[in-house]
């Protein structure tokens, strides 16, 4: 290997080490093995066992073991719902109950914690945030490099986000494709991101960095689209970490959903980051954003299947269009904004995205539909399908079962994508994106530019 090209990879920053190994998916994270307590106003109960995060069949951290002593104490839970603050070495985990226990020879415990569940004092303020993404999709992104006794290699791997307060960079591991293909395989979860948050002011600590990361999380969520969240959140101070918030944070079972991103570059992104992180500072554009992107997941992955995920996309671009065109362009205002019907709010919010009325000429579903109903335009035939869904007159009834279910299906996606185009265009996003509803089928080719650019908009 020449002195050049090994200079050449020195130039570059080491890629982040996770702070939690998986190597298989679903694979349980242990925080705690020995002795720990369950203490609540009335007892102190002693137990001998593990403290794990466990994935399957629900996410979250749960103990379990073996009763050390005073086993009459079991009696007084047996029909009692009681929280307990797990204790571990003089600290609480968290809040937890007990889910359930057996008496044999020894008395064994099984139990969960309510959500939060944090290992050491959180109050101590550290140096950086160290972090986990499970089930976060592919992207290429800046390079990285790993350097072991025997190999140097250098990876496209790096997301750098940035505002004026905080940096956060965002690595994918090294084996990013056997760990998709384990996924594929097998489903659930697995660690497929390491992350890093510093302060670029001052010193974070477990209060402070809550809002920060929420705000992180969300924005992931609109990246992936499907829910994926920052775990196993370590509190590092001088490289030692004080503490370690094994806290529930919602995240997705895997599977394969499209977005708007362009998995092979990441131009944009960091701008975008700024541009929501700011928004979030708002409390009314902070709820609009995350609730939007809550519709936007739950339809993307089909929560209430085609009929119900329908409902929730028109419920979303309603509230992009009261937030966007009345309350932010004010382009109506008063009883006239309120008062005029679904697809009419839905061309005002789609003419602002220089989006045309017609249904994608792929959508030939959608399309026959539109003939059949003698309807103008995309935004009516939505309208339509979801009026039948909504309302329980016979009539309704039976014009919904008369849809084809391939046009309720294609008036679903061409929802998604005005919500995905309506959150671009107000986070002023500019780079190209991936159009499902684009007529090229190759999915290299349905990577486009917005379509308010096109225009020089």
């Amino acid at each position: 290997m020449s002195n050049r090209f090994l200079e050449l990879i020195n130039t570059f920053d080491d890629i982040l080490e996770s702070p939690i190994q998986m190597e298989i998916t679903n694979q349980p994270i242990k925080i705690f093995e020995g002795e720990f307590s369950l203490i609540d106003d009335k007892e102190e109960i002693k137990i001998i066992g593990n403290i794990e995060y466990k994935w399957l069949p629900h996410k979250g951290a749960i103990f379990y073991g073996n009763l050390i002593e005073n086993s009459e104490q079991i009696i007084s839970l047996v029909d009692t719902i009681r929280s307990f603050d797990v204790v571990c070495n003089g600290n609480t985990l968290g809040k937890g109950f007990i889910s359930n226990f057996s008496i044999g020879n020894e008395i064994t415990i099984k139990g969960k914690f309510h959500f939060n569940s944090v290992f050491g004092d959180e109050t101590i303020p550290v140096d950086k945030l160290k972090f986990c993404i499970p089930n976060f999709r592919d992207f290429s992104g800046n390079i990285v490099k790993s350097i072991t006794e025997t190999t140097k290699k250098t990876y496209k791997n790096r997301i750098v986000l940035e505002n004026d307060k905080y940096s956060i960079i965002i690595d994918k591991c090294f084996d990013y494709k056997k760990s998709v293909e384990l996924l594929n395989d097998n489903g659930g979860y697995l660690i497929l991101y390491s992350g890093e948050l510093k302060a670029k002011k001052g010193t974070l600590t477990f209060q402070n960095s809550k809002e920060i990361l929420h705000c992180l999380n969300i924005f992931l969520c609109f990246l992936n689209g499907r829910r994926t969240s920052a775990l196993f959140i370590h509190g590092v101070y001088e490289e030692n970490t004080l503490w370690v918030d094994y806290s529930n944070y919602n995240v997705d079972s895997y599977d394969k959903l499209s977005s708007w991103t362009n998995s092979q570059s990441i131009e944009g992104f960091n701008e975008l980051w700024k541009t929501f992180s700011d928004k979030w500072k708002n409390e009314n554009d902070k709820d609009v954003l995350n609730t939007a992107i809550h519709w936007y997941m739950e339809c993307n992955k089909g929560s209430g299947f085609i009929e119900g995920s329908l409902i929730m996309a028109q419920t979303a671009l309603e509230l992009l269009y009261n937030w966007y065109v009345v309350e932010n362009k004010k382009l109506l205002v008063g009883k006239d904004s309120e008062n005029i019907n679904a697809s009419n709010k839905i061309r005002l919010l789609i003419s602002q995205l220089n989006i045309n009325y017609n249904v994608p000429n792929r959508f030939t579903s959608l399309q026959k539909f539109l003939k059949s109903e003698k309807l103008n335009d995309a935004p009516e035939a939505v309208v339509q399908i979801r009026n039948a869904i909504v309302h329980s007159q016979e009539e309704k009834r039976t014009k919904l079962n008369n849809i084809d279910i391939n046009a309720k299906r294609e008036a679903l996606e061409l929802c998604i994508w005005y919500i995905e185009m309506s959150l671009l265009k107000i986070l002023n996003f500019k780079d190209k994106i991936y159009n499902r509803c684009s007529e090229n089928l190759a999915t290299s080719s349905k990577i486009e530019r917005l379509p308010w650019i096109n225009d020089g908009v």
